[in-house]
């Protein structure tokens, strides 16, 4: 029997390492993972420090490792398959997953079908044969590491807000997902990108991924308008989850454009807008990370094309034993930290 050593949340701020057995023979359509590589996301902060979520739950859902054995009804994957876990469970049979809308999947109850447990020596997958994809040999665990999460969720709000050719687009936030926003949108045929941020090591990084311009939030409306001639950009994200970003954004699309929100509002449980004529024709659209073994390879398939290269994100790196650490590190924003590589 697999023992795993395990982040565990221990309470409101806290986690540590604990000791998790896992069985030597998953259950049907399971997968037993042996991790190599995984790292913190902002929405384990969330976790962890925000919502009700109780003591003792394994943490992490961001990973990359090697197949140990799978459960009745896995077909596609064996022991010793190098593999990418998206960061939330799908069936690939029930009618979201058939229209393409895996990460909403009716059988594993989204949204509450995020994976646990991936910041630990093994963790266990739920729905395997729909949600894990094969690693290309061809590319490292740190090229890939990212498409498990915030690359599909970055990415994906540029997709979902329905960008064309040469749209400006306002990407309110450069942490890990909005970096991923901007990369995302350079990628997918932006005109004219507008990043907003104040830490410096994020500005610079935000211009590494094709930002053209990088705002300070202070007066980032205003320059905005300013910049488009007060009519305002094509789609504003907010990838923060703040109650400020998101009004940013809103107050900053034009008439019959996008808002497209990515943040995780843990510590919001309530968000306005601002009316009187400022949000009279415009979308508002939210998305949960899309998974799914098709959209893993996709998202694969442009790392090894060379069109996306998200390694410079990670500035840090740990062993799995001491991830509590790294959440202190994280919360902290110390040291440029962007994303910590957590290693066996």
């Amino acid at each position: 029997m697999p023992i795993s050593n395990t982040c565990v949340k221990t309470g409101q701020h806290s986690v540590a390492m604990t000791q998790i057995p896992y069985p030597d023979q998953p259950g049907p359509g399971q997968a037993l993972i042996r991790t190599t590589l995984s790292t913190i996301c902002g929405s384990d902060m969330h976790l962890v420090d925000e919502m009700p979520i109780p003591a003792g739950v394994p943490m992490g859902h961001e990973a990359i490792g090697v197949v140990e054995a799978v459960g009745d009804g896995v077909t596609n994957f064996k022991a010793g398959d190098r593999v990418a876990s998206g960061c939330l469970a799908c069936c690939g049979m029930c009618k979201r997953c058939q229209e393409g809308d895996h990460s909403v999947c009716e059988t594993f109850n989204a949204p509450g079908n995020l994976l646990f447990g991936a910041q630990g020596e093994y963790f266990l997958v739920n729905g395997a044969q729909a949600g894990l994809a094969k690693v290309p040999d061809s590319l490292s665990d740190e090229q890939v590491l990212f498409v498990t999460d915030i690359m599909s969720t970055g990415f994906a709000a540029i997709e979902r807000a329905g960008i064309r050719t040469g749209d400006t687009v306002a990407i309110f936030a450069q942490g890990p997902v909005g970096l991923c926003a901007t990369a995302g949108a350079r990628a997918l045929g932006a005109g004219r990108i507008i990043a907003v941020e104040s830490i410096p090591e994020r500005v610079a990084m935000s211009k590494r991924f094709g930002a053209d311009i990088v705002l300070d939030p202070a007066d980032a409306v205003a320059k905005i308008q300013q910049m488009t001639g007060n009519r305002g950009v094509d789609i504003a994200v907010e990838a923060l989850g703040h109650q400020a970003t998101f009004a940013n954004a809103c107050a900053s699309v034009r008439i019959g454009g996008t808002v497209s929100s990515v943040g995780v509002y843990g510590a919001f449980p309530e968000l306005t807008m601002a009316t009187g004529g400022t949000f009279i024709h415009r979308k508002l659209v939210t998305t949960l990370c899309p998974v799914g073994t098709n959209r893993l390879e996709r998202l694969m398939a442009l790392i090894a094309g060379g069109t996306v290269d998200l390694t410079p994100l990670l500035t840090h790196s740990m062993k799995i034993s001491d991830t509590p650490a790294g959440y202190d590190l994280f919360r902290k924003r110390e040291g440029g930290v962007l994303k910590i590589a957590l290693r066996p």
